[in-house]
């Protein structure tokens, strides 16, 4: 999805759910909790997608009611665009499906909007959600409470095509790197690469997307969003994020922009163009799909000098949230449980909704070289997964277009590190309030 678009459902979101106001909602009752799994309910359940995943939903539905047989579920999905406008009108009118597909991006708004129901008194019956790990569901959990669970989660990565540094007789990349050393290897790259056509280059620049700030953010035990949803950082933290990699920029060894932009959305290392790709682990399969090569590695992205470890989060692909205003909680939220924690669930979709949120889950896959690469990964970096992905603020999509947009004319040279920030806040204080 191209940045103007994500932008433009952003704001639209924004607007829509502006209209919801706090429902009065948002908290599981403290009584009785039980669910009998001979009971009759009928409930809701919406999700963004093609007919492929319908299909393979079908048959995870279908597992559940083996186990509660009595309990109906009413399907029903769209695309990703289609998808946020019609739960944007539910939400208007305190409409929302009993259990919504909630995106990272979307979970901070519909919360603080009191459209979700706390999960939290549902744990010790209903959801255990075995297997599932406290940090996972922190990035689930807003100001204390489980408003949504993670169905699958990413990892940030640093991605490098096999192919291509073989042919030019380069060494992988490692995960014990510091940003200086990717830029000698990026230089390294671009000398060796110089003489191919097309001509194959190290790595874009890696200043030109948000999510990197965020993992830059988090080496340095930084927060990246305040509780009230404004931004923890200062300009001056963007500008030395920015700064770090000016050499490189200044001397053209990064993946040309007006190339990048050429093949956008697909980009260098798509192309199978650029050696490097920054991105979250499950994208893999698209790298090796679109690279045309299975030969994709994936290492930890790169250390500060002087730092030892990492600090990485599992982020949600996608998750399931309850909404405030279902008449059947119960039934519901033993639904989220089996979609998010059940084996057979996991080796329907495989990686295809994120990595299964628990180890039973991700054994069950039937596992694809694209499988392999991001299951390797996670399992490498393990000791690393402590923290959290931040909570994601209302606006967050328009945030990160912006950041898109502004990197591109900073590579153009049309605009300073400084004037970038500049316009960077001035774009959060409309989007967030800040």
């Amino acid at each position: 999805m191209s940045r103007r678009i994500a932008a433009s459902l952003a704001i639209a979101a924004a607007a829509a759910l502006a209209l919801a106001g706090c429902s009065g909602g948002g908290a599981a009752k403290p009584a009785d909790v039980t669910f009998d799994k001979d009971t009759k309910a009928e409930i809701s359940f919406s999700w963004w997608g093609n007919d492929d995943r319908a299909a393979r939903f079908e048959q995870a539905i279908a597992g559940f009611n083996k186990e509660y047989p009595n309990v109906k579920v009413v399907r029903n999905f769209n695309a990703w665009g289609d998808y946020w406008t019609a739960r944007n009108t539910e939400a208007a009118g305190h409409a929302l499906p009993d259990v919504v597909m909630m995106d990272a991006g979307y979970l901070g708004e519909y919360a603080s909007k009191g459209l979700l129901l706390d999960l939290t008194p549902y744990r010790e019956n209903l959801l255990p959600l075995k297997g599932v790990a406290d940090n996972v569901l922190g990035s689930g959990t807003v100001d204390g409470k489980l408003e949504s669970v993670p169905l699958g989660t990413n990892a940030w990565s640093m991605m490098y095509n096999k192919d291509i540094l073989d042919k030019l007789g380069i060494a992988y990349p490692t995960g014990d790197m510091t940003w200086d050393q990717l830029d000698a290897f990026i230089k390294t790259v671009d000398a060796a690469g110089a003489s191919s056509d097309p001509k194959i280059y190290g790595a874009e620049d890696y200043t030109g997307g948000f999510p990197n700030f965020i993992y830059h953010l988090m080496q340095e035990k930084n927060p990246v969003f305040k509780k009230d949803g404004t931004p923890a950082f200062s300009k001056k933290d963007v500008i030395s994020f920015l700064d770090s990699a000016a050499s490189l920029r200044k001397a053209g060894a990064f993946y040309p922009i007006d190339r990048s932009i050429a093949l956008s959305p697909s980009g260098g290392f798509l192309a199978g163009e650029s050696a490097i790709w920054f991105n979250f682990s499950t994208t893999v399969l698209q790298g090796m799909t679109d690279a045309g090569t299975e030969n994709i590695g994936m290492v930890t992205p790169p250390l500060a000098d002087g730092e030892k470890t990492h600090i990485l989060a599992p982020k949600p692909s996608m998750l399931l949230s309850v909404s405030a205003n279902s008449k059947q909680p119960e039934a519901a939220a033993a639904l989220v449980d089996y979609l998010v924690t059940s084996p057979d669930v996991a080796k329907i979709f495989g990686t295809s909704l994120g990595t299964p949120a628990t180890q039973a889950g991700r054994d069950a896959i039937d596992q694809q070289p694209a499988d392999t690469v991001n299951l390797d990964y996670l399992d490498s970096i393990s000791k690393e997964l402590t923290a959290s992905y931040p909570i994601l603020p209302s606006g967050y999509g328009t945030i990160e277009a912006k950041w898109g947009d502004l990197h591109e004319q900073l590579q153009y040279g049309q605009i300073t590190s400084k004037q970038f920030a500049d316009e960077l806040f001035s774009e959060m204080s409309l989007a967030l309030g800040s």
